[in-house]
């Protein structure tokens, strides 16, 4: 079983690879299938991590909604047909890098 420290190790890696992909631009992205893939499969990990991470720990790194971070990952693997991408780029450009920002500054 993976401890708190090494899932938020998988969500900053997720956070990188996710800053890789919005370098690409948003229209790329919007045109490209296997991107918007990738970026539901980013999320979905995130999520993912996030669940299995104790509250406690979670609740020692603030300004980070982990709750919509969880529900996020729930949108995108059940409502995916309805997922509106504008959303999804909204959070891997702007929600995502808060994230990163935040676990850095909690693992120094």
């Amino acid at each position: 079983m993976r401890t708190g420290e090494q899932r938020l190790a998988d969500i900053l890696a997720a956070t990188i690879d996710a800053a890789r992909l919005v370098e690409g631009g948003h229209q790329r992205f919007l045109s490209d299938p296997l991107l918007i893939r990738a970026a539901k499969n980013i999320i979905s990990e995130i999520g993912e991590s996030a669940k299995g991470i104790d509250d406690k720990l979670l609740n020692a790194i603030p300004g980070v909604p982990w709750k919509a971070v969880k529900g996020m990952r729930d949108k995108v693997v059940h409502d995916y047909p309805e997922l509106d991408l504008d959303v999804l780029w909204e959070t891997l450009a702007n929600g995502l890098p808060v994230i990163h920002r935040a676990i850095v500054e909690h693992t120094r």
